[in-house]
This record gives structure tokens, sequence and C-alpha cells, in this order.
């Protein structure tokens, strides 16, 4: 079946994150959603392989409004974040909500859709993690770069852990943190569309 220029421009993206409004109304019908991913992110901060009153340093892969940052702020009390996100208006956003663990984060604007966002960052980083935010690129050659990007900037012994939607394939996105470099790369939970993975770097 052919592809028209609006079904392209939509596989490409579907979402206007540079509109406050957009993001906004976006957010609100995600809230009620945060009390539903309280297991998974519980079971993603069980996996980070560091001690919780360790001052490690967490990289939070298109973060978005902070969810995953507040919630692994509170279970790591000397832990900062940064923010990776390609969105002001959503850095706008989640520095309102955080405004409570001001000087525990910091936010970076960079497009992981695009080659070499990951030298904006400065790492290494023990834990990496993502929540519902790397699917949105929809092209399966641009996840797999991004997990080749993520690799660097995980701090020997750390880990990347993802909490995603199974698109691309689980499958796949488990052989593409492995051809990355990441070691015991495991599915720590699986939804019906959903899934918690990630790997470890080795000392």
């Amino acid at each position: 079946m052919a592809t028209t220029s609006r079904s392209r421009e939509h596989y490409r993206d579907h979402h206007d994150w540079h509109s406050h409004d957009y993001v906004s109304k976006w957010a609100e019908g995600q809230d009620p959603k945060e009390k539903e991913r309280q297991e998974q992110f519980r079971l993603l901060a069980k996996t980070v392989p560091y001690d919780k009153q360790l001052p490690i340093k967490i990289l939070d892969v298109g973060a978005g409004y902070g969810a995953l940052t507040q919630f692994l702020l509170k279970q790591f009390p000397n832990a900062t974040a940064v923010c990776q996100d390609g969105s002001e208006e959503m850095a706008k956003l989640g520095r309102e909500r955080m405004e409570h663990l001001k000087g525990r984060y910091t936010y970076v604007l960079c497009d992981f859709s695009k080659p070499g966002w990951s030298q904006q960052l400065e790492g290494p980083f023990e834990a990496i993690v993502s929540s519902i935010a790397i699917h949105n690129v929809r092209r399966p050659e641009t996840v797999r770069s991004i997990y080749r990007e993520i690799f660097p900037l995980v701090k020997s012994g750390g880990c990347f852990l993802n909490f995603d939607r199974e698109n691309p394939p689980l499958h796949d996105q488990m052989e593409w943190l492995r051809e990355a470099g990441f070691k015991d790369v495991k599915c720590f939970w699986n939804g019906e569309s959903r899934a918690l993975f990630g790997g470890f770097k080795k000392e």
C-alpha cells in the first residue's frame, strides 16, 4: 500500500511537543496513569544496582515533566538527576512540578532522535532510565541508534532501564541493547503492550 505524505509525517511524529496547550493537555491525560505505573517504577528502582543511600547520578532520557525522575529522587534521597528532553514546554512543566526538588535535578534540552544528542550530556551516570518516551521516535533504526549513544554514558557497573511500549518489538530492542554493549539484558516485567527491560555495563 502506498504511503501518502500525510501518513509519512504521522509516522515521524504524532505529537506537538512544542505547543504549550498540547503539552498541558497531554500531561493532564497522563496524570491518572501515574498511579498505574507505580508498580513498574518501584520495580525499576529496585533493579538499579546501587544502595539507595548512595549519591548516584541518574539520567532520565525523554524525561518529559519528570514523573520517573521524581519517583527515583524520592527512592534515592542522595541522588541527583539530569532530565533530557527535546521540548522546552515539557521542561517548563517539569520545573513547575519538581519545584520541591530544586537543586537535585537539571534539564538538558536535546533531541534524542538526532545523531550526536548524547554529546550534550556530561556522564557517566550510574543509572540511565527512560519511561514511555523512546517509542515516540517510531523508526527502528533510530531506536537502535539511541541505545548505541546511551551505552558510553553509563558508568561501569551501572545500568540502563527502559519502561516503554513494545514498539519496536521487545525482542528486537533487547538485541539492540546487546549490540550496543550491554550485558545481562533482561525483561523484568511484561504487560499487554508495555515492558520494563534493560541491561548492565560490566566493570
